[in-house]
C-alpha cells in the first residue's frame, strides 16, 4: 500500500519487520514470502494459472480497471504517489473479468481511485469483446461486466452524472445476478466549506436529491460510503450537519 513508499519510517518503528513493499510491488510480496519461507520447487505447482494470482478467496476477486487519479484532494497522497489517471483497455478489463467467471469467481468488486472517470485519458476509447463493442466508460464497462451474471459491485465511486445512468442497469429482487444495487460513494463529508477545503471534485448541495432519484428508479440501491471527521478548521456545526 502507499505507506510502503516510506521503508525508512517502517523500519524506523519496527526494525523487525522482514520486509517492506510499496504500490504495484505484488511480486516483490511473493519473493519475500519465499525468501523468509523457502519452499520445495514443484513444476506443476508453480505454473501461473490463467486467472493469475489472486490472494481472495476463490469466489470472489477483486477487478482494477485503472490506476492513478487526476483530483488533488487536500487530505489525499494517492496522485503523488500513484500518479494521473491511467485507464486499462476495456476489452483487457472484461478479458480478465471472463477469465475470473471461468475460474469459479461468483463475486466481482470493481476498484480504482476514481471508478467514475475509467476512461477520460483515453477518450473512452472502444474495444471489441465477444463480438461487441464496449467503450472504456463506466456504463459500458458495467454492462459487458453484468453480462457475465456475477454478482458486480463498483467501488469508488465519485458522484458524477454518468452514475445516474448506472442506476438502471442494477439487478432486482427478481434478476440478482449483474450489476448490484450497491454503491460505495467516499463523500468524506457533507458541509460545503469543508468540502472545499478538501478540495473535493463533488458537491453536497444536491446530494440527498440524487439518491432520492435513485432510490425511485431502484429502491434495493444501498450506498456505503466514508466520513472524514477532525479535518483542519472542521467546527462542531460542521460535524453535527454530517452527522
Amino acid at each position: 500500500g502507499c505507506m510502503g513508499a516510506d521503508e525508512s519510517a517502517i523500519r524506523e518503528a519496527h526494525p523487525r519487520v522482514l520486509a517492506v513493499t510499496g504500490p504495484h510491488q505484488y511480486e516483490q510480496v511473493l519473493d519475500a514470502v519465499h525468501e523468509a519461507n523457502p519452499r520445495p520447487h514443484e513444476p506443476f505447482l508453480d505454473l501461473l494459472p490463467p486467472q493469475g494470482l489472486r490472494l481472495t478467496p476463490r469466489h470472489y476477486a477483486w477487478l482494477k480497471i485503472s490506476e492513478g487519479c487526476n483530483h488533488k484532494c487536500a487530505f489525499c497522497i494517492i496522485p503523488q504517489l500513484r500518479g494521473k489517471l491511467a485507464s486499462r483497455p476495456v476489452r483487457a478489463v472484461l478479458r480478465e473479468a471472463e477469465k475470473l467467471a471461468e475460474a469459479g469467481v461468483r463475486e466481482l468488486l470493481v476498484i480504482s481511485q476514481d471508478t467514475s472517470a475509467y476512461g477520460r485519458d483515453i477518450r473512452h476509447a472502444p474495444g471489441d469483446w465477444r463480438g461487441t463493442e464496449y467503450r472504456a466508460h463506466i456504463k459500458d464497462l458495467s454492462e459487458g461486466l453484468a453480462s457475465l451474471g456475477l454478482w458486480t459491485r463498483l467501488h469508488y465511486v465519485y458522484p458524477y452524472k454518468q452514475v445516474d445512468d448506472l442506476i438502471p442497469l442494477m439487478s432486482t429482487a427478481a434478476k440478482p445476478a449483474g450489476l448490484l444495487p450497491y454503491l460505495d460513494i467516499p463523500f468524506q463529508h457533507s458541509h460545503p466549506d469543508i468540502l472545499r477545503r478538501m478540495a473535493r471534485p463533488a458537491a453536497s448541495e444536491n446530494t440527498l436529491e440524487r439518491i432520492r432519484t435513485w432510490r425511485s428508479i431502484n429502491p434495493d440501491i444501498a450506498i456505503r460510503s466514508t466520513f472524514i471527521v477532525g479535518f483542519p478548521g472542521e467546527t462542531e456545526a460542521d460535524f453535527q450537519e454530517t452527522r
